[in-house]
C-alpha cells in the first residue's frame, strides 16, 4: 500500500511538472523562440478586424539596458495554418527593473476591442500604474489611449486619463491630509489632438511630457 501510494504521488508530481513546462512553453509548439529571447507572455485576439485572430508574445531578449534587459513584442498572423511574424515593437514593454523597488513592471497584455493593452505597475512609496491601449490602423499600432495613476497614502494620488482618438483629456488629484481627516480633489479636462499619434515601435511608457496650461500640473505618460 504504500509503495503504490508512493508511486501514486510519483506520477502526480511528473504530471504537475509537465503540465507547468507545457503552460510556459506553450508557444513553443507553433512558433520558435527567437536565439537567446526568453518568453514571458502571450495573448490571442482580432488586431485588424478581419474576423480573424493574432497572436501577440512578449519577449524578454536578455539586452541589458541601465533599467535591465529589454522586451519586445512580436505580432503574428496566421497563414496556411502557421504562424508568420506581422509586426514587432521595441520600447512599449518597459525593461525588466524599471519598477523600481517592485521589481518588474510588466503586469500583463491582453486584446480588448480589436485593441493590444499593455498594464505596467512600479515605484516605492509612491506607487505608479500605466495603461495603454494600441489600435491598428494607417498601417501601424497606434497610441490611442494612455491612463496614469500615481500617488502615496497620506499625500496626493491622481489619475489621468488620454482619450488619443478624440483629443479629450480628464485629470483629477485628491490631496489627503490623514492626520486632519480631510481630503480635497481638484479636476481639470482640455482637448488636446495630436497631428500624428505616437506608435507602439518606439513608444516609451512614462516618456511623454504634457502640460496643462494655466496650471502647474504636468503630466507624463
Amino acid at each position: 500500500m504504500k509503495k503504490r501510494t508512493s508511486t501514486y504521488i510519483l506520477v502526480l508530481f511528473i504530471m504537475s511538472f509537465l503540465s507547468c513546462k507545457s503552460q510556459e512553453n506553450k508557444q513553443s509548439e507553433l512558433i520558435k523562440t527567437p536565439k537567446s529571447f526568453k518568453f514571458i507572455d502571450e495573448t490571442e485576439g482580432d488586431l485588424d478586424k478581419d474576423g480573424v485572430s493574432e497572436k501577440v508574445i512578449v519577449y524578454d531578449t536578455e539586452k541589458e539596458t541601465d533599467l535591465g534587459t529589454e522586451r519586445q513584442i512580436f505580432i503574428y498572423k496566421k497563414k496556411n495554418d502557421k504562424w508568420e511574424l506581422w509586426k514587432k515593437s521595441v520600447g512599449a514593454i518597459l525593461p525588466s527593473q524599471h519598477g523600481g523597488m517592485m521589481g518588474d513592471p510588466f503586469e500583463g497584455i491582453s486584446i480588448e476591442r480589436n485593441c493590444i493593452v499593455i498594464n505596467h505597475f512600479g515605484g516605492s512609496r509612491q506607487k505608479w500604474n500605466y495603461t495603454h491601449r494600441f489600435r491598428f490602423q494607417s498601417g501601424e499600432f497606434q497610441l490611442i489611449g494612455a491612463t496614469v495613476n500615481f500617488g502615496s497614502p497620506c499625500d496626493y494620488f491622481f489619475t489621468f486619463d488620454y482619450n488619443l482618438s478624440n483629443g479629450k483629456i480628464s485629470y483629477e488629484k485628491e490631496t489627503e491630509d490623514c492626520e486632519n481627516e480631510n481630503s480635497n480633489i481638484e479636476k481639470e479636462e482640455m482637448i488636446r489632438k495630436l497631428e500624428t499619434l505616437p506608435t507602439m515601435n518606439g513608444f516609451y511608457p512614462g516618456n511623454t511630457e504634457l502640460k496643462f496650461p494655466e496650471s502647474e500640473t504636468t503630466i507624463y505618460y
